[in-house]
């Protein structure tokens, strides 16, 4: 499933195992997250990943950045 734009609200169950926000790289998860609806994910200051629950409490899930590569992705 894509979701774009930023901060992006989660309109049904997702698992996530990587964000992209940025056209140059990928977030990869340490472990994959699931987000409920209502979740919002967004990118904080220094490239952080925030989630925003909508029961309230905000997450911020280990992982890094890598770069994206296209030529990577062909099969």
């Amino acid at each position: 499933m894509r979701m774009e734009g930023e901060p992006v609200t989660a309109d049904r169950a997702v698992l996530l195992n990587e964000l992209r926000f940025d056209s140059d790289a990928i977030y990869r998860l340490d472990r994959p997250l699931m987000l409920a609806p209502g979740d919002r994910v967004h990118v904080l200051g220094d490239r952080q990943i925030v989630i925003e629950r909508a029961s309230g409490p905000e997450e911020r899930p280990a992982g890094h950045w890598i770069p994206w590569c296209w030529s990577w992705r062909l099969v």
